[in-house]
């Protein structure tokens, strides 16, 4: 958030109505007051359409961000957009697994695997046990 606020000024208080946590509210409200930066300035020479796009995707408010249809409609997707070759879920993505209280290890659990999904390489091998000799033999 530090340096998304470096890039687009801070929340102000009133957009901050979205954000659940009391903890990350709190975070959000004490960050510097930063301007926002014209992304003009950030990225010269970028076509308007290009930056007109960017500053509607980059809305920390979920309701003031644009919506991927409309996104998909935006001139400067345009020569890109085919809306027949573009996929449409049959459903709305379920974000109940959110609410769900996990405790560290179960996270730490959760995230392995999720690793362990793209690349298990990266999974942790399990130690070997030494066998013991024992003396009675």
């Amino acid at each position: 958030m530090t340096i998304i606020t470096e890039k687009l000024g801070k929340v102000p208080d009133e957009d901050l109505d979205f954000v659940t946590s009391d903890k990350a509210r709190r975070f959000m409200r004490k960050l510097p007051d930063k301007p926002l930066m014209s992304l003009r300035r950030q990225f010269p020479g970028a076509p308007p359409e290009a930056l007109d796009l960017l500053e509607n995707l980059l809305k920390i408010h979920p309701k003031q961000r644009i919506t991927v249809e409309k996104a998909l409609d935006h001139p400067f997707l345009a020569p890109l957009h085919n809306p027949r070759d573009e996929p449409e879920a049959e459903s709305t993505f379920d974000f109940e697994f959110e609410q769900e209280n996990l405790h560290r290890v179960k996270l730490q659990e959760l995230i392995w695997e999720e690793v362990g999904s793209f690349r298990p390489s990266c999974l942790p091998v399990a130690p070997r046990r030494r066998r013991t000799i024992n003396s009675s033999n």
